[in-house]
């Protein structure tokens, strides 16, 4: 990821979570004789966010409100997260209703970004059946879904050892609030500058991020410069682009009563990989099957063979064996 963040972006992580140096930072940045961007909303005022935000807006990630608010102090639901999340990684939503979280209904605004979150890989939801789209996020989950969206990055966080994740985490005073899935993403984001403490040392994982936390995180972590540049030919339309093209053989695979080797629950976008090839945690399009996830390995997925999963055992079998064109994202 280093190469494609902004020159400085180190820097400006750092700041992100630090609310007093944020606000002092992002005003010395308009010292007399420059001159601050046209903003379309008119509660933004002298807010840290408000670049982050006025950019994140052009590109249609955020919206404002119909009174020409932005309320950046509000809270943001996972619902909205999982939105900006995805517009920030240019990913067009699929309609594809598969049922994923019963509080997630077919026709719900939301539905194509909770459903495509969980395929991609980047929450499991608040329970094995549940996304709770109406409920404030909190920082830690903020974080956890940023670094689950990074693709490779996620696996980085993933297999840092305790001797690495455990000095940044109990840096904080109040690293004992900090869930144990959270733990690791909140160590690899903290390493790579991309949160930093509060003046007095806390993290504050159990708060709840508002609009204005959510943009500048956004903006400063997902939105990159250099994206790949090889156009997707994706189902219902929509624009996306790729690192990569690689033509493989795919083949189908069901539940087998076991998590995948990434630590993911079998789903819909699931894909076992030979990770010599196509680096675990990456995501991919493959045109036939949709969004998915490099998350698991095999015995026999060696070169470039795929395995994709279905959720019964007719599809899988129905799906048969073919050649694909898999599409690395990132």
């Amino acid at each position: 990821m280093n190469k494609m963040m902004r020159r400085g972006i180190g820097l400006l992580f750092g700041l992100l979570l630090t609310t007093t140096t944020i606000t002092s930072t992002m005003t010395t940045t308009y010292a007399a004789g420059t001159t601050q961007p046209t903003t379309p909303f008119s509660d933004l005022g002298d807010s840290f966010a408000k670049p982050d935000i006025l950019t994140l807006a052009a590109k249609g990630v955020v919206k404002g409100y119909p009174d020409g608010t932005f309320r950046p102090q509000d809270p943001v639901t996972r619902a909205e997260f999982a939105a900006m999340l995805l517009r920030a990684k240019e990913m067009p939503p699929s309609l594809t209703y598969s049922g994923a979280f019963r509080d997630v209904q077919r026709g719900a605004w939301f539905m194509p970004y909770a459903e495509l979150s969980y395929r991609l890989g980047i929450t499991n939801g608040t329970s094995a059946t549940t996304f709770s789209p109406q409920r404030a996020i909190t920082r830690e989950e903020m974080i956890k879904m940023v670094v689950s969206a990074l693709g490779r990055e996620s696996e980085t966080a993933r297999h840092l050892s305790y001797a690495v994740y455990s000095k940044p985490v109990l840096s904080y005073k109040d690293c004992q609030a900090i869930a144990r899935w959270a733990v690791k993403p909140i160590a690899y984001a903290s390493i790579k500058g991309m949160i930093k403490g509060t003046n007095d040392g806390r993290v504050l994982p159990k708060r709840v991020a508002t609009r204005a936390e959510v943009a500048a995180f956004l903006n400063r972590s997902v939105m990159k410069e250099n994206r790949g540049q090889l156009p997707v030919p994706v189902s219902r339309g929509g624009h996306l682009l790729a690192e990569a093209k690689k033509e493989a053989v795919a083949t189908a695979y069901t539940y087998s009563g076991k998590l995948s080797y990434t630590g993911l629950p079998v789903r819909e976008g699931l894909v076992a990989v030979d990770p010599d090839k196509i680096p675990l945690g990456s995501h991919l399009y493959i045109p036939g099957y949709g969004f998915g996830v490099a998350g698991d390995t095999g015995g026999k997925i060696n070169d470039m063979r795929v395995d994709l999963y279905h959720d019964s055992y007719r599809d899988a079998i129905n799906f048969g064996r073919k050649d694909v064109d898999v599409y690395v994202l990132d």
